[in-house]
């Protein structure tokens, strides 16, 4: 049996090779599965309630695989990192979904600050001021088929947070939105 010789250009070459797979890892930015569209804008002025007039200085639209924002107290996807604007900010996201079982859904919706939730252009629950992260149980009896929901949220300071999950009936289970089931899927 030959051996390989053991000599500095091998070393170099496979750290070299270590270095090189170590920056394109570092360059490649982060990728989630775009299920959702968030359409987040910034406000001019401070914002107190969801209703208020906006006066948008800009926008953006940021793809995320569910609706989990509210890591360490931020706007923040646990991938993809801070998404939102330091404060001031207001998100729209319209997105279809698809009831494979009908019956009683309850939607969670987690937010600090405001919120407007509505399924089929019916509004189920709202927080029009700011507060702390708090969730919002809202229960609606949906067929089956396609669907789309409405989610209006606005930042206005400090600590900030998104989340929205759903369950079944006595199922017990709840997913977050982004989340496939047997129930529904996005």
């Amino acid at each position: 049996m030959k051996t390989i010789p053991f000599n500095r250009n091998i070393v170099f070459s496979v750290l070299l090779a270590i270095i090189v797979l170590a920056i394109i890892n570092r360059i490649t930015p982060p990728y989630v599965p775009a299920v959702f569209d968030l359409v987040i804008s910034k406000n001019r002025v401070s914002i107190t309630d969801i209703h208020q007039p906006r006066d948008i200085e800009m926008s953006k639209t940021v793809k995320v695989d569910r609706i989990d924002l509210a890591d360490k107290s931020r706007f923040r996807h646990h991938k993809l990192g801070d998404i939102g604007y330091a404060g001031d900010f207001f998100v729209d996201i319209n997105a279809p979904f698809t009831v494979k079982k009908a019956g009683d859904y309850v939607f969670y919706l987690g937010s600090d600050d405001g919120f407007v939730f509505s399924i089929d252009g019916q509004q189920l629950c709202e927080w029009t001021h700011d507060r702390p992260l708090t969730v919002n149980a809202c229960p609606i009896k949906l067929m089956e088929g396609k669907h789309t929901f409405k989610l209006v949220y606005f930042q206005g300071y400090g600590n900030a947070g998104l989340t929205m999950g759903y369950s079944y009936g006595n199922d017990g289970k709840q997913y977050f939105a982004g989340d496939d089931s047997r129930f529904i899927s996005f």
